[in-house]
């Protein structure tokens, strides 16, 4: 009976042992089938350059991940700095095409070239510049500031004739700012006139353009871009001017602009520089931010404007200004159709050339509460005729002479679209298409539904619809259905973000 009872106590110790034993083996031979399988199937990590992250490690980046903002949070600036602003006043002005009366006799080669531009009162220039520096003076803004076209076609001599004529302004007290535009550098149609003959002239290179103007902004620049002639330029302690080259000349000159990938980059910082301390930016390009002309569709825009566009409303700047049309254009920018009034979005405003009549430049005044306000004025040229002692009646009477010497540029041009229409319909297509010309460039609003029921406009249907002119008179009409010459731009940091 006791050996019975020792055999079975003996078996049961054998049964306990192998049960206890039989899980670890299980395990063990477990975790070498799927190492064995893992070694089989999968890659290693030299090939993929990746490894499976264990339950640790899996933790830890996620919470790295969520402590670091992504690329696209780090893009949101944040809540501005809403401060009170100095009160700053400028003038605004665009395409000078100053033209050295050194360059031309005034003969058969300048009649040329004046009675084929778009109306530019060449002859008068002088006086003109000599009518608004006046003005300029007498104002005494904290800035004049001109942004591009400064010569006729890039001519070296203009460009130094031009910066003597701005240093006479400084000397005044009121300091130059100034960027090129597309007609300022490595022109190849530089030229002089005299007799029947036009001559090639001295275009200046980029570098030159820097040296001749270095008084007018770059020798002063709080900050430079590294691939462009674009600069910052601190006004006060509140406003900052960054002034935007927008041209593309290098190799050779071409009309429609951009703005470089370094000078985004620069541009960026100095943004995020300026909200972060809520100073006002006011950015000045020659090319427009905007698609704002049915008329000028190609060439006008700058190419990378969506990206552009993107940046500066990033840091809610209120306003961008500019050129090259030569029409005077006042437009909010709207990221979606419908946005109220109260609803941030940029505000450009385009100056109409100063040599082009009614030959207009703009005053800005930037309020102590962030709010800006703008006005076109037409430079009052018989008014210094008069005071200065001019015998001239087309000065003596300015108005008058630009408006019947612009009717007289554009009837020589239109006259030659219009060789199949009689000669008394001809008159009135013209007399229509030059009315129209001048209040378009001059900003005038133009009710369409009005200007669809002339006699004149039916002419134009019947004579000469399809066609390059008829597309850009349809143009002009809806173009200016509302004023701009004026605007009221409120804080943008008071609006809602779209």
């Amino acid at each position: 009976m006791r050996k019975k009872f020792l055999l079975l106590l003996a078996l049961l110790f054998l049964l306990a042992g192998v049960i206890f034993i039989l899980p670890a083996v299980r395990d063990r031979v477990t975790d070498q089938t799927k190492e064995s399988a893992t070694e089989e199937t999968e890659p290693s990590v030299t090939e993929t350059e990746t490894e499976t992250p264990t339950e640790t490690e899996t933790e830890s980046e996620t919470e790295t991940e969520t402590e670091e903002p992504t690329e696209e949070e780090s893009e949101d600036p944040g809540e501005p700095v809403d401060r009170e602003k100095v009160e700053t006043h400028l003038i605004v002005a665009s395409d000078m095409h100053y033209m050295s009366p050194v360059t031309t006799d005034y003969g058969a080669a300048f009649e040329r070239l004046v009675n084929n531009s778009d109306g530019k009162v060449i002859y008068y220039q002088t006086q003109l510049w000599q009518a608004f520096q006046e003005e300029v003076f007498a104002a005494q803004p904290d800035a004049l500031i001109l942004s591009g076209d400064l010569s006729l076609n890039g001519e070296k001599i203009n460009h130094q004739e031009f910066a003597e004529k701005l240093r006479e302004i400084e000397a005044a007290g009121v300091p130059v700012y100034v960027i090129p535009g597309n007609h300022d550098i490595n022109k190849p149609d530089a030229g002089e006139y005299f007799g029947d003959q036009r001559t090639d002239v001295e275009s200046v290179t980029s570098e030159e353009f820097r040296e001749i103007y270095g008084d007018f902004g770059y020798n002063e620049a709080k900050s430079e871009a590294p691939d462009s002639l674009s600069y910052l330029v601190e006004l006060n302690e509140t406003t900052w001017l960054m002034m935007l080259d927008t041209t593309v000349c290098e190799p050779e000159n071409e009309v429609y602009g951009e703005i470089r990938e370094g000078t985004l980059e620069w541009m960026e910082e100095c943004l995020k520089e300026a909200y972060a301390e809520g100073i006002t930016v006011i950015p000045v390009g020659h090319h427009n931010l905007q698609r704002l002309s049915r008329v000028y569709v190609e060439e006008c825009v700058i190419e990378n404007c969506d990206e552009v566009l993107e940046l500066l409303e990033r840091y809610l700047t209120p306003v961008y200004f500019s050129g090259h049309l030569h029409t005077q254009k006042v437009m909010k920018h709207l990221t979606e159709p419908g946005m109220g009034s109260d609803t941030y979005g940029i505000w450009e405003i385009v100056s109409n050339s100063l040599i082009l009549p009614p030959c207009q430049y703009g005053t800005v005044t930037l309020n102590t509460d962030g709010s800006i306000d703008y006005l076109a004025k037409i430079v009052d040229v018989s008014g210094w005729a008069s005071a200065n002692g001019e015998t001239d009646p087309d000065l003596l009477d300015f108005p008058s002479y630009t408006e019947n010497y612009l009717r007289t540029v554009l009837t020589n041009q239109i006259s030659r679209q219009l060789e199949d229409v009689p000669k008394e319909l001809k008159e009135v297509m013209v007399d229509f298409y030059t009315d129209l010309y001048k209040d378009y460039y001059a900003g005038v609003p133009i009710s369409y539904s009005e200007k669809k029921n002339e006699f004149g406009y039916g002419l134009w249907v019947r004579y000469m619809d399809p066609s390059i002119e008829f597309r850009q008179l349809d143009g002009m009409m809806r173009d200016t259905i509302s004023a701009n010459n004026h605007a009221e731009i409120p804080n943008p940091i008071h609006l809602k973000r779209p």
